[in-house]
């Protein structure tokens, strides 16, 4: 009888161990619970003299029944406290010739279970109970007992809410009358305690399940190129316990939330996102790599310009263009043997002639140019808006002296700019006849004269206006207005002439 017991609970618990040690559970709790219990008693009499010559004969010989009950709490997943009341038969009373055999603990005990994520785990007892025994219930006595309840045990999840649980506990009675109600000082008793033990096993329900672990997984961007925004999605096991919070680390210093997240890397390389997702019950982690990469980016140049696109010797044009990209390097080759680099970029050329300005970016990635056009020429010629006027005598179309002297220095003005035409206006007074013909023959006369000195004739117009608008005869004191009397030279753009009339 002493060896069946042990070796009974020790093959149990090595079965259940086998069968549930890679099992992960998640145990109730914080919650109450309540449990029921039974099994065997034995009485640590021995110390009294009972137990006959077997030392261990105290610990299971002879054996009687207890059952009981208990409420407790569940702190958190691995401590509990509970209370509870155990009734249990002592057969071993009888050798002191007692009426009655049992006795009833009501027991406070700490439940602790060292691996409360395994559906098999032990745990440790340590507590006090008050003891109601032979001492209490013998008239004129009542002793009642106290003292410290140590135990182990097994506890085996079954369920979301039930265990199923092994135990052994032992109970050190203080005064030693108290559980048995003598002392027996004349068998050589030099202890003043007496042991109720107890081994059995019970189930025990939590009023509150406990909760599913979260298991997650991660689907990430994994090839990304620098300043592409990758989508980083979590998934956890639909069982999961809720609430669960979703923190990302992007691996560049960057952080996220949330199932699903977005993030861009500012640089190329290799790296690792962790997804951890936290549950009321655990705290799961999982990693995957992303690859980086840089896209090619050679620079884009468009709108290449100088300002002004025509400029006199000596006067300053800017070169710019429109830059898209990161280029390293910017130069401009102004088409005469210099080059600046940057832009906007700023000249000056020497010497007239028509340049072709080049522009270059290069980055790692390549390069690329573009050309611009540049006149540089004389500038009197753009700045050229008006010729002499010349003036005739009364009812006269021929040149006087000072009329020829005026003509010629249009005449320089028109060989130094062959792209200047001109068109001839030809007026009279407010007094002079025939005014239309009159006027036509001024005009003509200056043609031709411009014409003899080595004017093309399709670089002249001729027009005949009549009368002046201006013309006044009360302001000149001879015949007609002298001012009206005239012939005008207007500077005209040589592409604009056929559309200005006359012949």
């Amino acid at each position: 009888m002493s060896l069946r017991l042990p070796s009974l609970l020790g093959c149990a618990a090595l079965l259940l161990l086998v069968s549930t040690a890679q099992a992960q559970t998640i145990r109730p709790g914080p919650t109450f619970f309540i449990g029921l219990r039974g099994g065997a008693t034995a009485y640590g009499g021995d110390i009294d003299g009972t137990g006959g010559d077997d030392e261990t004969g105290w610990l299971f010989d002879p054996l009687g029944w207890a059952v009981g009950g208990e409420l407790g709490y569940q702190f958190n997943r691995p401590l509990a406290f509970s209370l509870g009341v155990l009734y249990g038969t002592y057969p071993s009373f009888s050798d002191f010739d007692l009426e009655g055999e049992d006795a009833i603990q009501v027991q406070g005990l700490f439940r602790y279970m060292p691996f409360p994520s395994a559906r098999l785990t032990p745990y440790l007892l340590l507590g006090g109970s008050a003891v109601f025994g032979q001492g209490w219930s013998t008239a004129g006595q009542e002793t009642i007992g106290w003292g410290p309840t140590v135990g182990l045990g097994l506890d085996w999840l079954l369920g979301r809410q039930i265990s199923l649980f092994l135990e052994g506990q032992t109970t050190f009675v203080f005064p030693d009358d108290a559980a048995d109600s003598v002392d027996p000082q004349n068998f050589g008793d030099n202890a003043d305690f007496d042991n109720l033990n107890f081994y059995g096993g019970g189930l025990r329900f939590y009023f509150r399940p406990g909760g599913i672990p979260v298991s997650a997984t991660v689907d990430c961007a994994t090839d990304l190129s620098v300043g592409e925004s990758g989508t980083f999605t979590a998934f956890v096991n639909d069982d999961a316990t809720e609430p669960v919070d979703y923190m990302w680390d992007f691996g560049d210093g960057s952080t996220g939330s949330g199932m699903t997240a977005s993030h861009a890397y500012n640089a190329e390389g290799t790296y690792t996102v962790t997804l951890t997702a936290d549950g009321p019950v655990n705290t799961d982690t999982e990693t995957c790599l992303v690859t980086v990469t840089r896209v090619p980016a050679p620079p884009v140049l468009a709108n290449c310009r100088v300002t002004p696109s025509r400029a006199g010797a000596g006067q300053e044009v800017t070169v710019n263009a429109t830059l898209t990209g990161d280029p390293s390097t910017v130069t401009v080759d102004f088409g005469d043997g210099t080059t600046a680099s940057g832009l906007p970029a700023t000249h000056t050329y020497a010497e007239p002639g028509n340049y072709q300005v080049r522009i270059t970016a290069t980055n790692a990635d390549g390069t690329a140019t573009c050309d611009a056009s540049v006149g540089v020429g004389d500038t009197f010629c753009d700045e050229v808006t008006e010729l002499n006027t010349v003036y005739f005598d009364f009812d006269a179309s021929a040149l006087t002296a000072d009329a020829r002297a005026r003509l010629d220095e249009n005449l320089e003005v028109l060989r130094r700019c062959p792209n200047i035409c001109v068109v001839v206006n030809g007026y009279t007074d407010d007094v002079e006849e025939d005014k239309l013909r009159l006027s036509q023959r001024r005009a003509d006369e200056v043609r031709a004269y411009y014409v003899a000195n080595g004017i093309d004739d399709s670089r002249l117009r001729a027009r005949g206006l009549g009368e002046a608008p201006d013309a006044n005869n009360k302001e000149d004191p001879g015949p007609g207005d002298r001012n009206a009397r005239r012939a005008e030279s207007i500077p005209v753009d040589c592409s604009r002439l056929d559309t200005m009339g006359g012949n």
